[in-house]
């Protein structure tokens, strides 16, 4: 395959009449076409389009009628063809706080598609957001499910180590900082979030290994009166400690444009990703529908329904997630953040993968990588996706 006429975004820089080369699902070269290639390779006009790398979503828990935790193939199935049909060509599937067999069989059914040799959308393993999420700030997480690491143990993460890639936590739970360093030896990645912590607290996690923060500014400590002191929280040390990634859900609703552009100037685009913590309502008619967030055989699952252009709980009281992908969420750091289109592609691209530790594979265009792209028309609509060299979304009206 060779994609031609396009303006690439690597993200890193702008290159114009520059073809990408791709043989056996690999990015061979940047540059003029090899005849070699030429002869019998599938040609891929992207006149008038951007090439960007495919969009990597590092915190979603479905879409199209699907949630990741139903443990189903077919709602895995409907989630994937939501993301990939916008663009996204890899995922972290995430959890909700659950019964830890819900978890397991959750567990089950991303590792079968984890090993797919010709996925819908890559899936490159699980987040487990909760159990060890804090009574306080659990946002729609429900309250019955909640565990911490010290009383309740966590060998069934442990025991599972293949398959998760990352796991959010409450710095302020007691045994936090033992499960921590646990997770780093294991090469999980350590997010916090949904906390209550203050900053005695939170620093020795960070100490112990955390990298990154789940969706800043929702559902986080920040700063207030404590033991008589005004004392920062998860918030504001995020954004000042260079050690610290963080997610933005970008959809204009759980944050402003006003925060969105805060943490970008704070962080820049290599430090702060998109996630689209997109529920099973993404995708779906907004019809006032009430959907389930976690398994629907869960009768104790929490509820929530879709008002205008989010998810909310059913007494309105706070947001239950997103229901845009992450190339909604380009648009909205374009046109509402006025943040350049190079660094929004990104932090929808490289940053994700960099803090999951795949950027070696994906996430850029550049030799050896995987040939995963996202192509997108003049005013930022996804028009192809291509996973592996296959274009995998078509929506480009008399294109290759």
């Amino acid at each position: 395959m060779i994609i031609k006429n396009g303006i690439v975004l690597s993200p890193f820089e702008v290159l114009r009449e520059t073809d990408v080369i791709i043989k056996d699902g690999i990015i061979v070269s940047l540059g003029n076409a090899d005849i070699r290639y030429e002869d019998d390779a599938k040609i891929v006009d992207a006149s008038g389009c951007y090439v960007c790398p495919g969009l990597v979503d590092m915190h979603t828990h479905g879409g199209g009628g699907g949630d990741f935790m139903d443990a189903t193939e077919d709602s895995f199935s409907r989630a994937l063809k939501f993301h990939v049909s916008n663009g996204t060509t890899s995922l972290v599937a995430s959890s909700v706080t659950a019964p830890i067999d819900q978890i397991l069989d959750m567990l089950k059914v991303v590792r079968k598609f984890k090993d797919a040799k010709e996925p819908i959308c890559r899936i490159l393993g699980a987040h487990l957001e909760g159990p060890f999420l804090s009574e306080e700030r659990k946002g729609a997480h429900k309250s019955e499910y909640l565990l911490t690491p010290e009383a309740d143990g966590y060998g069934f993460i442990t025991d599972n180590s293949d398959v998760i890639l990352n796991v959010t936590l409450s710095p302020e739970l007691p045994g936090v900082i033992e499960l921590t360093k646990e997770l780093v030896r294991l090469g999980i990645v350590v997010s916090a979030g949904h906390d209550d912590s203050k900053k005695s607290e939170i620093m020795p996690v960070i100490d112990a290994g955390l990298t990154n923060l789940t969706h800043i500014f929702c559902a986080m400590s920040t700063v207030a009166m404590r033991d008589g002191i005004r004392s920062v929280g998860l918030t504001e040390i995020g954004l000042i400690d260079d050690r610290l990634s963080v997610e933005l859900i970008a959809d204009n609703h759980h944050l402003p444009p006003e925060l969105v552009k805060l943490a970008y100037r704070c962080k820049g685009p290599r430090k702060a990703c998109v996630v689209s913590d997109s529920l099973r309502a993404g995708g779906m008619p907004s019809d006032g529908a009430i959907y389930i967030l976690g398994a629907t055989n869960d009768i104790n699952a929490q509820r929530f329904k879709v008002v205008g252009d989010v998810a909310i709980l059913l007494d309105e009281s706070r947001y239950a997630g997103s229901i845009q992908p992450i190339s909604r969420m380009v648009k909205n750091l374009v046109n509402d953040c006025k943040i350049p289109l190079l660094d929004a592609i990104c932090m929808a691209s490289y940053t994700p993968a960099k803090i999951i530790q795949r950027e070696d594979a994906i996430g850029s265009i550049s030799p050896g990588k995987l040939a995963d792209f996202c192509i997108l028309d003049s005013n930022l609509n996804v028009v192809k996706t291509i996973i592996s060299g296959e274009i995998v979304f078509n929506n480009q009206k008399g294109g290759n």
